[in-house]
């Protein structure tokens, strides 16, 4: 659809950090997802390395038999 048609509809463009914050809801809350977006990168960033460090690890364990 072209823009003009998404406006007759009411739809509106939101850029990043609209993106990040949802309001609204039955209960009109509003959620910062921010600090939980970056808190999921790290953990899965924290993921990633113990797995790698870990597979280092059994890698060299098993060329040392």
């Amino acid at each position: 659809m072209k823009n003009f048609e998404l406006e007759n509809l009411g739809v509106q463009e939101m850029n990043k950090t609209e993106m990040t914050n949802v309001n609204g809801g039955l209960l009109g809350i509003s959620i910062n997802l921010g600090p939980l977006l970056t808190q999921i990168g790290q953990t899965v960033n924290d993921t990633i390395t113990f797995i790698g460090v870990n597979l280092n690890f059994i890698i060299k364990a098993l060329q040392n038999l």
